[in-house]
């Protein structure tokens, strides 16, 4: 039933990017403006995107580092069992275990949080780019290539939203 349901929308949208772009062909005379945008090389490639990245690179290296005296101490834990096998030592080793997971999973939490806040800014920012560019240039239409099976080089436009992205965030 939702399967449906999601073909009819998908059908629906279709439907209405041709009819605007069919009605933006008869009111100016000529073709409709269309740009792709690759979202995810705007992110890698821009200024702010590689900030972004570094302080989430760094946030890991800094909580893989907090990790390591743990797991080293884990380790050492588990060969002083297999040495030595006692209900104690089991049960600390069992102790310690838990409490590196739940470490483990917080610093991944932490990371994840991290990553998805800096990621929204950074999207909100391409969006402000963009829309920038759809009113300077006249675009009909700009989408990004996720949602698009094939597109000619020639309506991609990347490389100026990184351009001006960067322009923007250093006028800042």
């Amino acid at each position: 039933m939702a399967l449906k349901k999601e073909k009819k929308l998908k059908r629906l949208g279709s439907v209405l990017v041709g009819f605007l772009l069919f009605t933006s062909i008869a009111c100016t005379g000529e073709p409709p403006k269309i740009g792709v945008v690759n979202v995810i090389r705007v992110i890698n490639e821009s200024n702010e995107g590689k900030k972004a990245n570094a302080e989430v690179n760094d946030l890991v290296k800094a909580r893989q580092a907090a990790l390591k005296s743990k797991a080293e101490t884990l380790e050492k834990l588990k060969k002083s069992l297999e040495r030595e096998p006692s209900k104690a030592k089991k049960d600390e080793f069992n102790k310690a275990a838990a409490a590196y997971q739940k470490l483990v999973a917080a610093a991944d939490g932490e990371v994840k949080k991290k990553a998805a806040d800096l990621r929204k800014v950074v999207l909100e920012h391409i969006r402000k780019v963009l829309e920038t560019i759809g009113q300077e240039e006249k675009f009909v239409l700009i989408i990004t290539n996720e949602n698009v099976a094939y597109s000619q080089k020639s309506i991609d436009i990347t490389d100026i939203v990184i351009k001006k992205y960067n322009e923007v965030q250093g006028a800042k």
